[in-house]
């Protein structure tokens, strides 16, 4: 087994249906995806009503023809939105993918950790102890949910959303002590402009408060644009943080997440993001690379 198990969005391979994306992925050399819900919607026709056993075992033979297993249900949705009508009806969407990753198998559902407004705008308003608070609770009720079924729900941190730092994800995980939780860790999510050049220490930090707790890694890379008029993770210095896929840029070094992956979860799921189909291939072949390179040298310990 390698010190990971190497994937890719769907929606960052080309356009297509679920199957074809799927196919796609296999025909690459990826073992496992991110299914986003919005994109299963989207190439189904559909809404959670139509999350049914029938999809599930038509997708299953889909994923086992092509030799691809599901990491993440992607379902990322609001859980600290003070619009109670809309954090119920967001419940309501983990509880059906919740059910609907079961019939696939068991993969965990995924989620963003949600901000305190109810157009889930960008702003100082997500960095407060009442944002931590109000995105607990809603995890709370998804947990329970999670529970009731034999379910898992991994929370991902962004710079852009509540849980931004290390220290507030372990807040989270303690207020929130459910054995249905765990976490997605995105090394570039919990960056920004200001603190890139204290990223591997960021990321020492992560992997100690909440290590225990990642079931699933996500793999990029990023550059710094000197600009805030477009989408990033912005932090007022006029730059922003843009996103690619793992080793596009080589700003960012991911091999001691992988060195972590191999000595205390060989095999975790790790999810490419933010390639595009021009670089999916080659972002695939720089985490074999550190994935056999860093298997090895801890076998050899």
């Amino acid at each position: 087994m390698g010190a990971i198990t190497p994937g890719v969005r769907l929606h960052d391979l080309p356009q297509g249906t679920v199957e074809e994306r799927i196919r796609m992925a296999g025909e690459l050399g990826f073992s496992c995806i991110q299914l986003p819900s919005k994109v299963l919607y989207a190439s189904m026709g559909i809404d959670r009503g139509g999350l049914t056993r029938e999809l599930a075992d038509h997708l299953r033979a889909v994923l086992d023809e092509a030799g691809v297993s599901v990491a993440v249900l992607g379902c990322y949705k609001n859980l600290a939105t003070p619009d109670r009508q809309q954090l119920m009806d967001n419940i309501a969407e983990y509880e059906a993918c919740l059910n609907f990753a079961q019939m696939l198998g068991g993969c965990p559902v995924g989620t963003e950790t949600g901000r305190p407004n109810a157009q889930n705008r960008v702003a100082d308003d997500r960095m407060t102890d009442g944002a931590l608070e109000a995105f607990a609770d809603g995890l709370a009720r998804v947990c329970d949910r999670a529970e009731a079924v034999g379910g898992q729900i991994l929370i991902e941190p962004g710079w852009n959303e509540t849980v931004n730092t290390p220290d507030r994800c372990r807040e989270v995980l303690e207020r929130v002590s459910s054995p249905s939780l765990g976490v997605i860790y995105d090394p570039v999510s919990l960056l920004h402009p200001s603190v890139v050049d204290e990223a591997q220490e960021i990321t020492a930090r992560m992997l100690y408060l909440c290590g225990s707790k990642i079931r699933v890694l996500h793999a990029k890379d990023f550059e710094i644009v000197d600009n805030e008029d477009g989408a990033g993770w912005c932090d007022g210095t006029g730059s922003r943080l843009v996103c690619h896929g793992v080793g596009e840029t080589g700003r960012y070094d991911f091999e001691p997440v992988v060195a972590w992956a191999a000595a205390a979860c060989p095999g975790i799921p790790c999810v490419v993001e933010n390639s595009v189909p021009a670089t999916a291939a080659d972002c695939l072949a720089t985490l074999e690379h550190m994935s056999a390179c860093c298997g090895a040298s801890h076998r050899e310990l």
